[in-house]
């Protein structure tokens, strides 16, 4: 059962193809502000690598946020396209619970996106505590643990997720892990363990207002 695998939230689009326990091929390119321009063409060309056709594909899973507004858009605009065009079962995942998927599983797990201002893109999961995604502040994240098994996953191991790894091993014993890539066969097994998703219900997951939101808000 091969799946087509499409994160376009990132600096890096990634576009994969997986058949049941094996990576068939990844395609990764830096592409920031410019998904559209390269989305539709890395499709072809993972397939293409792959000795697969569209019209082989079984599933297609796509990474619906949070990240880049218009990345995020164009990823969940042509995987939708192309689901209810063809037929095709659609899976959604959080890039934020794609990184827990891909990462060394505790007690607690926080998958933490930096943005600006001391605020993060934040997933929080475990089998003790209520799962949480959310665009909230270093404060409140540290706010929340005392006395924790806590495993941190980032992609980008900045000043900012620095200070707030500092912030939290102040209380609890936290474990660190910067990712370079995600585990495509893991996030897919545990995707398709879910039911599909009507395509047309399938929507982008910012946790944010855009400006445009915001600026109507105050008008």
């Amino acid at each position: 059962m091969k799946t087509l695998f499409i994160d376009s939230s990132r600096k890096s689009l990634s576009i994969a193809v997986v058949n049941s326990d094996e990576l068939l091929f990844v395609s990764n390119v830096e592409s920031y502000s410019r998904h559209s321009n390269f989305l539709l063409k890395e499709i072809i060309n993972v397939l293409n690598r792959t000795g697969t056709t569209i019209y082989d594909i079984d599933n297609i899973l796509v990474l619906n946020g949070p990240g880049s507004f218009t990345g995020i858009r164009v990823g969940v605009t042509v995987s939708k396209t192309l689901a209810w065009v063809l037929s095709k079962k659609i899976y959604v995942m959080s890039t934020l619970e794609a990184m827990m998927y891909s990462s060394l599983k505790n007690k607690i797990n926080i998958s933490v996106i930096p943005d600006r201002n001391n605020c993060f893109y934040v997933g929080i999961y475990g089998d003790n505590c209520d799962t949480y995604e959310g665009y909230t502040s270093d404060e409140e994240i540290v706010k929340r643990f005392n006395n924790d098994n806590i495993s941190i996953s980032c992609f980008d191991y900045n000043s900012e997720v620095e200070r707030l790894c500092h912030e939290l091993e102040k209380d609890n014993t936290i474990n660190v892990n910067v990712l370079e890539s995600y585990d495509y066969v893991r996030v897919v097994k545990e995707a398709l363990k879910n039911k599909s998703v009507n395509p047309h219900l399938v929507s982008a997951l910012y946790l944010k207002k855009i400006d445009a939101e915001k600026n109507k808000d105050v008008s």
